[in-house]
């Protein structure tokens, strides 16, 4: 028997998770809610109220349902599980609203269960936290996520992705390398919790405020320096959502490389980078397909390739971006050397930092923003920086 699939990018929204995290009152819940209005209809969504959320409260027109305890959060994917194809046939998404609220109440449930399967035994101890069930030593953490995450993965097998929302804080990261501290903006959810959670759903985008600050003049002066006293002030706000974050003061995540770093927190906004990034992910892969089946292409079969890369590059292209990318394809075709040398990284790093030519750096740029940043650049991509540098 032999083994071996093709994958295929879906263009359903619905075909990916995602989680937003954001402060209170941000406008996360308004906006993915928005998001699957617009995409799946009344019927194709439900959000789970739950916990002390209430956010549905000041939002007209949301289907949702509450969930006070872990209880009903499994009565209800239950039901639609057993009842998909009847009660359910147009549901595509299920939002947990939030699901740091949810957490909060599987963990009662887990010490529940622990305290009732383990009252009768000898010399036990009810446990009053998380760290005492399964024994401790973190097990109580897996209980929590494996109670959540078979229902989710239960709905999934019936059509159904289950989307999140959660509250964010900042949090102090000391650099294991240069120890160095900084301060990142991530979930509130316990750092274990937001792992394992993060590396199931395909994206993660944190909902922050841009500020711009301005020190303003107090009229007064400073009786030691005798310098004008100033005070910052805010000058200007703006509410976003940032997919990618190159400095790593934001804890988001993006399994697709075409996505923009941030967008205004809007869901028009939303739907149309969540779109992009599935699109530009489709292009990346046909491009890199061609490079492979057809490395070293005969003179005869050139005006075929250009006119195949063209045709993925035309579709849902911004015309701001077309000459950019012609330019740069243009400069590909003419060199088609595979002559590189083994270090073709270091190489790639040490021409851009020689490099003085400012349209060249602009074609080098639009290549790494399509994987995220230089350290993710495939071996294809180095190739067509370095032929652009050299």
């Amino acid at each position: 028997m032999a083994y071996g699939k093709r994958s295929k990018i879906s263009d359903n929204l619905y075909d990916y998770s995602l989680m937003i995290c954001g402060e209170s009152g941000i406008g996360k819940t308004t906006v993915i809610s928005e998001v699957c209005e617009k995409e799946f209809g009344e019927d194709g969504y439900l959000l789970l109220n739950t916990g002390d959320e209430e956010g549905v409260s000041a939002i007209d027109d949301v289907t949702y349902e509450d969930v006070p305890n872990f209880k009903k959060f499994v009565e209800i994917c239950n039901d639609i599980i057993k009842n998909k194809k009847t009660e359910y046939p147009n549901l595509k998404v299920m939002i947990i609203d939030t699901l740091d609220q949810l957490i909060d109440l599987t963990q009662k449930k887990a010490i529940e269960n622990w305290n009732r399967e383990n009252m009768k035994n000898k010399n036990f101890k009810k446990a009053k936290t998380l760290n005492s069930v399964e024994g401790g030593f973190g097990a109580g953490y897996d209980v929590v996520f494996n109670m959540i995450y078979d229902q989710v993965r239960a709905l999934r097998k019936v059509g159904v992705r289950v989307w999140y929302t959660c509250h964010s804080k900042t949090k102090d990261i000391v650099d294991p390398v240069t120890s160095a501290s900084y301060t990142t903006l991530t979930s509130n959810l316990a750092q274990r919790y937001f792992n394992d959670f993060k590396t199931k759903v395909h994206i993660v985008g944190v909902a922050c405020l841009d500020r711009s600050i301005e020190a303003e003049g107090t009229g007064r002066k400073d009786i030691i320096t005798k310098k004008e006293i100033t005070v910052n002030k805010i000058k200007d706000e703006k509410r976003k959502i940032v997919f990618r974050d190159d400095s790593y003061s934001v804890d988001s995540k993006s399994r697709f490389s075409g996505i923009v770093d941030e967008i205004p927190l809007d869901s028009d906004e939303l739907i149309k980078a969540l779109k992009d990034a599935i699109q530009n992910s489709k292009k990346k892969k046909k491009v890199v397909k061609n490079a492979v089946v057809k490395p070293n292409p005969q003179p005869e079969l050139e005006d075929e390739i250009e006119e195949d890369i063209d045709d993925v590059i035309e579709d849902d292209i911004t015309e701001a971006d077309e000459d950019l990318m012609e330019d740069v394809i243009d400069d590909i075709d003419e060199d088609t050397s595979d002559d590189y040398p083994e270090d073709l990284r270091e190489h790639v790093k040490e021409l851009c930092k020689t490099c003085e030519d400012a349209e060249l750096k602009t074609k080098v740029k639009g290549i790494i923003k399509q994987y995220g940043k230089l350290s993710e650049v495939d071996d294809d991509g180095l190739k067509e920086m370095y032929d652009l540098l050299k």
